[in-house]
């Protein structure tokens, strides 16, 4: 088991390369119990079609003809089949999101308990510090701040408006199957 310190050196990226590592510990360990309540609920079949795909996907990234084996995967599958592969990788998406919402807060956190550490990119501190280091005259920002018009925008998040359109389509699907 890691240190406190290791485990902080890690989320803080020393070295740069091990800043991902407790995100990929997590969503390994997300995947894991998702696949067992998938085979405890669905079944093993289920889980053997989910982790088929997942692995031809994953080798799809670099390699294009793992397209035509995962299509004739889910041309196999039944309606029913179909809904509950599609709900696993939605779920599995929905965990991965929250793994990462929970990675970007604990690095955040390691950040801030750690005063040597510079800020991270993209943060507001971050920008400041960069944009003073640059020289660029402090009048002139406040110029240029002066003339920025800033407007909200309201949207609903991508995956909240798919899951909810799953959610409102999918009984009228199985409906018009059954008949």
């Amino acid at each position: 088991m890691k240190s406190q310190d290791e485990r902080l050196k890690e989320l803080l990226g020393i070295p740069a390369e091990a800043k991902e590592a407790p995100l990929r510990r997590d969503v390994r360990s997300l995947g894991r119990l998702l696949g067992n309540v998938i085979k405890e609920q669905e079944g093993e079949r289920l889980f053997e079609t989910v982790e088929a795909l997942r692995k031809l996907s994953i080798a799809g990234r670099a390699d294009q003809s793992a397209f035509e084996p995962r299509i004739k995967i889910v041309r196999a599958l039944t309606v029913a089949e179909a809904a509950k592969l599609g709900k696993a990788f939605a779920m599995y998406f929905e965990l991965t999101n929250l793994a990462e919402t929970n990675h970007r807060k604990r690095r955040r956190r390691a950040a801030q308990v750690s005063p040597d550490i510079p800020p991270q990119p993209g943060t507001f501190k971050g920008t400041l510090l960069r944009v003073r280091d640059s020289g660029v005259d402090f009048q002139g920002i406040l110029r240029t701040l002066e003339r920025v018009l800033v407007i909200p925008v309201f949207t609903a998040h991508p995956t909240e408006v798919a899951r909810r359109t799953v959610l409102w389509k999918l009984p009228t699907l199985l409906r018009s199957r059954r008949n």
